[in-house]
């Protein structure tokens, strides 16, 4: 019998593109249409038209204006990649709003970083609209980074002894005022993992932030994106099955703030997909 061979990660970037541009510069058949003003291209990183994507940004730019207007990076993994992987970094897909600050959630803005906006410390417990909070998931976040997790699968973690958080309650932003909810705040407690040099953060794959426009003089941002897989340091790992990375990414402008990227351990993993946690992806990160 024939074995089927390995399958590895596979790396593809999704561009959205006005279909004005596209129709001028791109191929008639690359990508499909989003609605009649936009057009969805998804392509291998190895893939040639990536470089001629890039080259038309960088023209774009140079004239002062953009080619693409959206960009991500889908990485996909097989099953044995993301058993074997010694550290995991889980990435909420789930968004919602309005976030704490607009429910009568406090926080002390005095401790915050001048420069990059991060560091405001939380001092109410986390009010939210929990009715905004996406159906069926267990993982979600408010605009503002505002971590919930189902009171279901929290009480799970517990249970199994995960260690590096805790799981404090979330209150609903009702009519008659503060109510409690059945949803949790993620807090992580462990030690920050140190990022490492090799993780890749910039404005997009094509501008890596040369200048630091994105970066804190103060330490506190890796960068604007995550462009690579995540890489920390090992000694920085304690005996934790939740960690957050210490430098952040993103991004202080209005309700939105600069966030660390999470990791987990492949026994947080496996209790995850026991108990068919949703509303997350998971990609392999690496400590050297």
């Amino acid at each position: 019998m024939l074995v089927p061979p390995a399958i590895t990660m596979r790396e593809t970037i999704e561009f959205r593109i006005t279909e004005e541009r596209a129709r001028q510069f791109l191929e008639p058949d690359l990508g499909v249409p989003l609605g009649e003003a936009l057009r969805k291209v998804v392509l291998p990183l190895s893939d040639p038209q990536v470089r001629h994507i890039q080259e038309l940004e960088q023209e774009h730019r140079r004239r002062g204006g953009v080619f693409f207007t959206y960009w991500r990076i889908h990485r996909s993994y097989s099953a044995k990649e993301l058993q074997a992987a010694e550290l995991l970094n889980l990435a909420i897909r789930s968004y919602f709003e309005p976030p704490g600050t607009l429910c009568g959630t406090g926080y002390d803005e005095s401790v915050a970083c001048a420069h990059c906006g991060s560091g405001a410390r939380q001092v109410t417990p986390l009010t939210l609209d929990t009715r905004r909070i996406p159906k069926g998931k267990d993982f979600a976040q408010t605009i503002a980074g505002e971590l919930v997790v189902s009171l279901r699968l929290a009480d799970a973690l517990v249970e199994r002894g995960i260690r590096g958080a805790d799981y404090q309650p979330v209150l609903h932003h009702g009519r008659h005022g503060a109510e409690p909810s059945d949803w949790r705040q993620l807090v992580i407690t462990s030690k920050p993992a140190r990022l490492h040099a090799r993780t890749v953060a910039g404005v997009h794959p094509f501008e890596l932030d040369a200048e630091g426009e994105h970066r804190c003089p103060n330490g506190h941002l890796a960068g604007l994106n995550q462009i690579s897989e995540l890489t920390v340091e090992r000694d920085s790992l304690d005996t934790s099955d939740w960690w957050r990375t210490d430098k952040l990414f993103g991004v202080r402008r209005g309700e939105l703030r600069p966030e660390p990227r999470l990791l987990i351990s492949q026994k947080l993993r496996e209790v995850l997909v026991k108990e068919k946690a949703k509303g997350f992806a998971l990609e392999v990160a690496h400590a050297v």
